[in-house]
């Protein structure tokens, strides 16, 4: 009887992950909260899906980055493992990827930034394991990268797109406006300069009407206008919030 415990329990956790993959919003990425509704949709009490995804982190085929957060791992959900920026999209929410990450996405960076991601949310970082400051921000070790996570207020999240990173990876991300315009409105003066050079660049790909909205709502539509006009830019406008 109690050699048959093992298979019967994996035969419930396998259900378990199947359903979480059926609903949960951030599919291999789920957290607990995600995992005891679809146990309830089976008929698991909150004990017994406890239980569950204890036991699949025991045997490996779950892990556990942070608490109440858990990251399925293959052939769960795809034969790959989750990236680790797909993961922080949803330690965090709301959450977006943006800086270098989002530029380097949208072509208008030649090279991906090395061992770096980053991901902007209005959400205060609130677990310790594998996190330290850097300044401002907060850098997360995982999966052998880092998350620089950026916090920004949250009426800046906005503009913001579904984007495919691989047959396996879909995260919210900045688009191709937001993203330039990011780099526009961040405080040091090489930032400014560097997305005017961007956006000049890159002026006919861009949605100018969008461009215009999301430089009124971050406050540097006067930078950007001395940008399209020709003119040099030498930092953050004064109003800026």
């Amino acid at each position: 009887m109690v050699a048959d415990r093992a298979p019967a329990a994996l035969s419930a956790g396998h259900r378990l992950v199947q359903r979480i993959l059926e609903v949960a919003p951030g599919g291999r990425v789920f957290t607990t909260q995600d995992a005891v509704a679809a146990g309830e949709e089976l008929g698991f009490s909150r004990g017994h899906t406890d239980k569950l995804l204890s036991e699949l982190v025991d045997r490996g085929l779950l892990e556990r980055p942070r608490g109440r957060l858990y990251v399925m791992q293959p052939p769960y959900g795809g034969l790959m493992p989750v990236r680790p920026v797909a993961i922080a999209v949803r330690a965090v929410t709301p959450a977006a990827v943006s800086g270098d990450t989002a530029l380097a996405h949208w072509d208008f960076l030649s090279q991906a930034p090395l061992h770096e991601e980053v991901v902007s949310t209005p959400a205060r970082i609130q677990w310790r394991r594998g996190v330290h400051a850097d300044g401002p921000d907060r850098l997360w070790e995982i999966g052998g990268s880092t998350v620089r996570f950026r916090r920004i207020p949250q009426g800046q999240m906005f503009g913001i797109t579904a984007v495919r990173l691989d047959s396996e990876t879909v995260v919210p991300m900045f688009d191709r406006e937001r993203s330039l315009l990011e780099l526009l409105s961040r405080p040091e003066p090489a930032s400014a300069q560097w997305a005017g050079e961007l956006i000049r660049d890159h002026f006919h790909q861009l949605d100018r009407s969008r461009l215009r909205e999301y430089a009124s709502r971050l406050s540097v539509s006067k930078q950007l206008a001395r940008i399209i006009h020709g003119r040099p830019t030498h930092g953050r406008a004064k109003n800026a919030s």
